[in-house]
């Protein structure tokens, strides 16, 4: 085997690039010599066609993983819906100075701390989620390529614990009464979002490597059935799990923002550092027991490099034309006789290619984030022009999550049975159109609330800019908004899994950290596109911000279809003919093998073994 030097030397000829660290190995479902060689309990052709495919036993250091990361989401889930509410509203009048309003029947107030407006409110959730969904990138490049996963995570873990200690202190009655709770409430803020960022690409990789059953082994049940342990399967009930303690995780919200209405905000706070305290003591206990891949490389350099070359020689106008990727190859770079340093081969650029290709529809995707949640924080300003009748603004938001633990099994369970049953074809793109345009319906929602909230609201068109008049707010329930929240929510059940499955499934098996880095970067955006719109996302401009969107959606959601729509029938036919038999919760029958090596995604080249479970159908949620 190689070494971590690989990196840096240039391959030649056909040789293939090799990144595993002495010592280590790969999965066998990426090995195809272990895959091909006989081996105890092996399936013949006849029971992989016949047999009934059952998951392996999971270690119990899977499921202390996933507590860990629930841990880790509650902690996180619990600040972050706060902090609208905590830069955007006054401290409320009458209150108890720890930011909580008066608890008087009939007062419509909302929790508040620093009162500087929707604008800057705006500015600095959506910077604090740009930066946790954009420093991934890096940080998941550094656990490859210098510190190993378990590293980065426990260091994210104590800049979490940072983050949580000043953020109590930001909401101690002496600094909200003088005004100087902003510095260490900022600063706790970004420290927060950098935690974030070391612990989100790290854990679920993390979670996957401690899955040992790594080939299809032939077992006999108590009740005497033959079936085949497969660890597809495997892989699918461990990333079920994990995103339901996710989402589990992300009700802790709900606990906060009772908190902050009804104690005050160090309450609010506290909370989530008492979930934070159980993660050093469980990776502690956890570091003994886990399977650990030593730093091997990452290959995401190399990607960028490759992008350099080819832009640097093609230009803007070359993109989508015959040769674009060609330029980046050594062959070709040779025989233009250019003096370009190389460290990669000619495959690794079809590589490349091939994952761009293959994750073109996660370009799709900042609309439904912005129509999903509203662009920027405009769902959470319009909640405080509603009738809270004692319930927290900014718990409302909690219906997205609900609407997927609710509706998942519902998909699982009875719409894809019942589909297939019929003989349905319901292809990914065609879920994932179904999910652009539940999306839009969701941007139409708010919309319409929003026009109510500034047509009956005491203040019109200035119904969340701190309204003093009459009951402050529009005489319409919160309630309403949990329908378009809902919508979202569901939405995402038919777009994110598919997606992933079509990205995996096509994009070569050693790319899987850059199809990671896509779709990251696609949820950046949307970030970005609400940072940079934080000026207008206030009054009077609310009812656009939700209708442009809206109307954006339902334009990309055609053009989508169109576009994409092949994909249906291509991934029909492989299905028909090859045995490729994983269904993840919530793909709904499209066999993609989403774990080891299709006819689609094989590679030459192979990424180091602490690369080779990156992130898997990462959502907004993650």
């Amino acid at each position: 085997m190689g070494s971590s030097s690989d990196l840096d030397r240039v391959p030649t000829g056909d040789e293939k690039m090799s990144h595993t660290p002495t010592g280590d190995k790969h999965n066998a479902f990426l090995d195809p010599t272990v895959m091909e060689a006989d081996y105890e309990g092996k399936p013949t052709d006849e029971e992989l066609k016949t047999l009934r495919r059952v998951p392996g036993n999971l270690p119990i250091v899977a499921y202390l993983i996933c507590i860990v990361e629930f841990c880790e989401r509650a902690s996180f889930y619990g600040v972050q819906p706060l902090i609208s509410n905590f830069v955007n509203q006054p401290l409320p009048e009458g209150g108890n100075g720890f930011g909580a309003p008066p608890n008087t029947p009939g007062d419509q107030q909302t929790a508040g701390a620093l009162g500087l407006g929707t604008v800057t409110a705006n500015a600095v959730g959506q910077s604090f989620n740009f930066l946790a969904y954009g420093l991934p990138l890096i940080f998941g490049y550094l656990a490859d390529a210098k510190f190993g996963r378990f590293k980065i995570i426990c260091y994210g873990v104590g800049v979490f614990g940072v983050a949580h200690v000043l953020m109590i202190a930001a909401g101690s009655k002496e600094l909200l009464a003088n005004g100087t709770a902003k510095a260490p409430y900022f600063i706790s803020v970004y420290v927060l979002s950098v935690g974030a960022a070391m612990f989100k690409p790290n854990v679920s990789p993390l979670l996957l490597d401690q899955v040992t059953d790594t080939v299809p082994t032939v077992k006999t049940l108590a009740s005497g059935e033959r079936v085949i342990q497969d660890p597809e399967s495997t892989t699918e009930r461990v990333m079920l799990w994990f995103y339901l303690l996710i989402n589990i995780g992300g009700f802790f919200g709900v606990a906060t923002s009772y908190a902050e209405k009804y104690v005050g905000w160090w309450l609010a706070f506290l909370l989530p550092l008492l979930l934070y305290f159980p993660l050093p003591i469980l990776l502690w206990f956890l570091y003994k027991r886990l399977i650990l891949h030593p730093p091997g490389g990452s290959d995401l350099l190399n990607v960028f490099r490759v992008l350099g070359v080819v832009f640097r020689r093609g230009g803007l106008k070359r993109i989508g034309r015959s040769g674009f990727w060609d330029l980046a190859k050594p062959s070709e770079i040779e025989k233009a006789g250019l003096q370009i340093k190389t460290q990669w081969n000619d495959a690794f650029v079809d590589d490349v290619r091939r994952t761009f290709q293959a994750t073109g529809i996660f370009s799709f995707f900042p609309i439904q984030f912005l129509n999903d949640n509203g662009i920027g924080s405009a769902a959470n300003f319009l909640t405080t022009a509603l009738k809270t009748d004692g319930v927290p603004n900014d718990v409302i938001s909690n219906f997205n999550s609900l609407s997927i633990i609710a509706a998942a099994p519902v998909l699982n369970y009875v719409l894809y049975p019942t589909l297939r049953k019929l003989n349905i074809h319901y292809g990914p793109v065609a879920r994932i159109t179904t999910g652009l345009a539940m999306s839009t319906l969701g941007g139409v929602g708010y919309t319409l609330i929003q026009y109510y909230a500034y047509k009956l609201s005491p203040c019109g068109n200035m119904a969340t800019s701190h309204c003093q008049i009459g009951d402050r707010v529009a005489p319409i329930s919160i309630w309403w908004m949990a329908i378009p929240y809902a919508i979202g929510g569901i939405s995402e059940l038919f777009i994110n899994v598919p997606a992933y499955a079509i990205a995996y499934s096509r994009a070569p098996v050693n790319m899987r950290g850059l199809v990671s880095a896509i779709n990251l970067f696609n949820t950046a955006i949307a970030y970005a596109i609400g940072l940079a719109a934080s000026s207008v996302i206030t009054d009077p401009h609310l009812l656009w911000d939700f209708g442009g969107t809206a109307i954006a959606g339902g334009i990309l959601t055609v053009v989508f279809y169109f576009t994409f729509r092949h994909i249906d029938k291509e991934e029909y036919a492989l299905s028909q003919n090859q045995d490729l038999h994983l269904t993840p919760a919530g793909l709904g029958g499209t066999d993609a093998s989403v774990v080891g090596e299709n006819e689609l995604n094989k590679s030459v080249n192979r990424p180091a073994p602490i690369a080779e479970n990156e992130e898997m159908m990462i959502s907004q949620k993650q």
